[in-house]
């Protein structure tokens, strides 16, 4: 049965399939444009489809007959886990000045202890940072490991603690201490992992100090750039 416009518009919109067919051409609309179509794959043969099949076969083959190539031979090498070198003991001589400063200097194999030049080189330092005159209140010696005290191999960590607990324990107990400058890259390094230091400044060691003068120059531009001038003259006297 051969349906109508309208029903045939009826059973496709039922369908889902909506149609928009021209009935009127409107006096200038635009041209239709055709839709370019793409035509149906062609099916393939049985013919060419055994020819495609042969010749993946005779590849096959040949790859087969080919000699195999030596492939270059990997080496894994385990890496041996590094070994924890023992810490060097660290000694140090620490000043408690009258303004609530701490001046804490490493004693090197090539500088057993605090020597005269070394005294009178932290003499001129402390009257550029305070012209008005600062005392000493009291000289200590760490000393680190300490005796009976066994330490793990490597164990920077303890080192650590171990210095802050000297620099704020018990012989700074009622003391409001106002800062801390350090002499000394290790020191500074150690030092570095305690947070709750108050005003913590770098310096290099007084070895280096003396021996170089133009390390002493950059250390006392340093110290202006970085405060260290300012806080240490800021600080009242308090003991």
């Amino acid at each position: 049965m051969q349906l109508s416009a309208q029903q045939r518009y009826a059973t496709l919109q039922v369908m889902g399939t909506r149609l928009w067919v021209p009935r009127v051409h409107l006096q200038g609309a635009a041209p239709s444009v055709a839709c370019d179509w793409p035509a149906p794959a062609k099916p393939i043969s049985a013919r060419e489809r055994l020819l495609h099949q042969q010749h993946q076969q005779n590849q096959e083959h040949q790859q087969s007959q080919q000699p195999p190539v030596a492939l270059p031979v990997t080496v894994q090498t385990v890496e041996q886990p590094a070994v924890a070198q023992p810490l060097q003991p660290l000694q140090a001589t620490v000043w408690l000045l009258a303004n609530g400063w701490q001046l804490v200097m490493e004693n090197t194999d090539h500088q057993p202890g605090l020597q005269e030049a070394d005294i009178k080189l932290l003499h001129n330092l402390l009257m550029a940072l305070y012209p008005d005159g600062l005392g000493i209140v009291a000289q200590q010696v760490f000393n680190w490991p300490l005796l009976g005290v066994p330490v793990a191999v490597g164990d920077e960590g303890e080192l650590s603690m171990t210095l802050h607990a000297f620099l704020t324990g018990a012989r700074v107990q009622g003391v409001q201490l106002a800062g801390c400058l350090v002499f000394g890259e290790r020191l500074f390094r150690l030092m570095e992992k305690s947070t709750s230091m108050p005003r913590l400044f770098a310096s290099p060691s007084l070895f280096e100090l003396q021996q170089d003068a133009l390390r002493k120059q950059a250390f006392w531009q340093q110290a202006g750039n970085s405060g260290l001038r300012a806080a240490f003259a800021s600080s009242p006297v308090v003991l």
